[in-house]
């Protein structure tokens, strides 16, 4: 069966395994930080195992000091049979690990490619807002939410996935992003427009984080 994970540094993974009693039978790890995750393996298997079966002997040794005699009718001979074949099961490493099925390159969290995401997305912004006061003579401060949420777009959609320090940096992406644009809007008075700024940073941290 399959069992999917969420590990605590954010990353999900999934793995098929044969439980054992309603348990994992061996150790699971995050492949993404290392972490052990056969507890939270195990919760999951207690949701849908919540009455395990009582644990049944892999094998019963079997001694024999010597071969067995049958007693056969008096026409026939006695006929020695060899002993029983033990057999035990081989030892199991208690370190060992399954491999946890890795999700394919394709959905992978890429890191790096949020970061260009990022830098694509808040430069589209900076330029939809600029472009709209070239356009319309009208300058809106608060445009620089849309550089701030196209900037936590561009990120969580080329990374694949979020991440808190992905957030950060793409909110800082957003905040000199929307700077240069209101800069251009309104020269030396950009700084006064804090809000807009910390509203734009606010948007891509929230989406990319």
């Amino acid at each position: 069966m399959e069992i999917k994970v969420g590990c605590g540094c954010g990353q999900s993974y999934k793995f098929d395994v044969e439980p054992v009693n309603g348990r994992m039978p061996l150790q699971v790890a995050c492949p993404s930080c290392g972490a052990d995750g056969t507890a939270s393996a195990n919760h999951v298997l207690t949701q849908q195992f919540p009455n395990p079966p009582p644990p049944v002997p892999v094998a019963l040794r079997v001694q024999s000091a010597g071969p067995l005699r049958v007693s056969l009718p008096a026409s026939a001979p006695a006929v020695d049979v060899p002993p029983p074949i033990s057999a035990t099961p081989g030892p199991i490493t208690p370190g060992a690990r399954l491999a946890a099925s890795k999700p394919k390159k394709s959905e992978e969290f890429n890191f790096g490619l949020g970061i260009v995401g990022a830098v694509l997305g808040a430069a589209l912004g900076a330029g939809l807002m600029y472009g709209f006061f070239m356009w319309a003579h009208f300058r809106f401060p608060m445009m620089g939410t849309i550089i701030g949420a196209l900037a936590g777009l561009g990120a969580r959609t080329l990374a694949k996935g979020t991440e808190s320090t992905l957030g950060a940096i793409t909110a800082v992406i957003a905040l000199g992003s929307t700077f240069g644009a209101l800069y251009l809007m309104y020269g030396g008075m950009a700084g006064l427009f804090i809000l807009s700024m910390a509203v734009s940073a606010y948007f891509a941290y929230r989406i990319a984080g």
